[in-house]
C-alpha cells in the first residue's frame, strides 16, 4: 500500500496509534521486555516485573486483545509470549530504548 492510499484509508494509522498508545504505559513495556526473554505465565511476570498479579493480568489482556501477544493454556496456567509477527518490532524497540 502506498502512502496516499494509507492516508486515505486511515485504518493502518489507527492500528498504529492503538499500538503506540498501548506502549505508552511503563508497566506494559516492562511486561513486553520480560516476554522478549521468553514465554511466561502471569505469576512469573508478576515476580519478574515487580507488579501486582492483578495488574499484570489486566495489562496482558489488553496486549493480547490488541494482537501483540499470543497465549496458550496449560492446565490452570496461561502462558504468554510476544506475537511472532510483532516480535521483531516490539523486542527491538524495547531493547533500543533500554540501551
Amino acid at each position: 500500500m502506498n502512502a496516499r492510499a494509507a492516508v486515505a484509508g486511515g485504518s493502518d494509522f489507527e492500528r498504529a496509534a492503538q499500538v503506540f498508545s498501548l506502549l505508552s504505559a511503563t508497566s506494559r513495556l516492562r511486561i513486553i521486555g520480560a516476554l522478549c526473554e521468553g514465554e511466561m505465565c502471569v505469576g512469573e511476570l508478576a515476580t519478574v516485573t515487580g507488579l501486582p498479579q492483578p495488574t499484570v493480568s489486566q495489562h496482558l489482556n489488553l496486549l493480547f486483545r490488541a494482537g501483540l501477544l499470543d497465549r496458550r493454556r496449560e492446565g490452570v496456567q496461561v502462558h504468554y509470549r510476544v506475537d511472532q509477527k510483532m516480535r521483531s518490532f516490539l523486542c527491538r524497540a524495547v531493547s533500543a530504548l533500554l540501551e
